[in-house]
């Protein structure tokens, strides 16, 4: 369990998610594609991020997606 004072951060976006979703939980797994090894890198990240069904990639300050902007 995250609380907010081990993690604002962390906590602050469990709180979003759950507005948006309804649902109060973030999984937190291995990074990779079957067969694949374990993303190291930022963009060893981004690369296996466009190669999956992921929508969104949060790396540090930032949130990659995939929506097409017009």
């Amino acid at each position: 369990m995250v609380t907010k004072n081990q993690n604002p951060r962390y906590y602050k976006m469990i709180q979003h998610f759950n507005e948006l979703t309804s649902i109060p939980v973030v999984l937190n797994t291995s990074f990779n594609v079957k067969g694949e090894p374990i993303v190291c890198t930022p963009l060893d990240a981004i690369r296996c991020f466009y190669g999956t069904g992921l929508d969104y990639l949060a790396i540090g300050d930032f949130l990659l997606s995939k929506e097409e902007r017009y």
